[in-house]
């Protein structure tokens, strides 16, 4: 059975290797955000200190999510340009029931993210604090930066990077190649340590799989949107490292808790129960390639 987004890097004219790839993705991540943080800092009234100091307000959010768009706008004009080719063969051609796609995702993202959290209110390891109605504002805002962010690493890791090396390296690789990568990528975050960087690679795993067997980017930019967003600014959990203030309630880790249980101040996501459930999607989104005949060791 194909897949249209492994077909994806079929329609362009000078395709990208994997490894030019992964250089075009480093530079697109790093140069893009930095030059959109600088035109957005003016923009609301912050210094580039305050975005290193302290709490992560709701403004600073925005600035350091909002600044994916430049790592997306950097890519873009590489796909179209170099590769020339259109920009919806990254994940995004037209595909009907989009809208399932995107409720599937966003209603996985809650699940997984469901069970590590109750198992730790259970446990009595999180201080619950009261929920902030008059933060709702704020927390809706929130998403659209998270929108950015998200959406922009599914591009460039389920998206490119990925199409890049099932060129070269058939699907197996390709799969391994962009959560290794996308783990790697989050190896600078606060609080990032070897558990942490495990279950991101997990995730990569699960949304690489889930991309493939979808044939498109809608569901994982759902799921990831989510995944964080709840996280973050519904939950109050730390986001890989990201102390967030701008949040509906808020769940820190209760004094003396286990940080192997709670992530610690890496969040959920460093959570040895986030393991687990994580390994399960992962055995599960692989069962439905392989149904889908779609593993695959060969060349595109």
């Amino acid at each position: 059975m194909a897949s249209a987004l492994l077909d994806g890097a079929r329609v362009a004219r000078r395709p990208t290797g994997p490894v030019l790839a992964l250089l075009v993705a480093v530079v697109c991540l790093l140069v893009g955000p930095a030059v959109v943080t600088l035109a957005l800092l003016p923009v609301f009234g912050m210094s580039a200190l305050a975005l290193v100091e302290g709490p992560m307000g709701l403004g600073t959010q925005l600035v350091l999510l909002l600044s994916f768009l430049g790592a997306s706008g950097v890519l873009a004009v590489w796909v179209l340009v170099k590769e020339r080719r259109p920009l919806a063969s990254l994940g995004f051609f037209p595909a009907s029931r989009i809208g399932a796609h995107l409720a599937l995702g966003a209603g996985v993202a809650v699940l997984l993210l469901a069970v590590p959290v109750v198992v730790n209110l259970a446990g009595g390891q999180y201080l619950v604090g009261p929920v902030r109605f008059a933060q709702v504002g704020a927390v809706l805002l929130a998403l659209v930066g998270f929108t950015a962010q998200a959406c922009t690493e599914e591009v460039v890791s389920r998206g490119f990077l990925l199409q890049a090396a099932y060129r070269k390296w058939g699907l197996t690789a390709a799969i391994l190649f962009q959560a290794v990568v996308f783990a790697l990528l989050h190896g600078s975050n606060f609080d990032v340590g070897v558990l942490p960087l495990i279950n991101v690679l997990l995730v990569g795993l699960v949304l690489g799989l889930w991309a493939v067997a979808e044939g498109s980017l809608w569901g994982v930019c759902a799921f990831h949107v989510v995944w964080n967003w709840c996280q973050g600014n519904v939950a109050g959990i730390q986001v890989s490292g990201m102390d967030i203030q701008a949040t509906l309630l808020s769940l820190d880790p209760e004094p003396g808790s286990a940080d192997l249980i709670t992530g610690g101040g890496f969040g959920v996501e460093g959570s040895i129960i986030t393991t687990f459930v994580l390994v399960v999607a992962t055995a599960l989104a692989l069962r439905v390639v392989q149904k889908r005949r779609l593993v695959s060791t060969g060349t595109a």
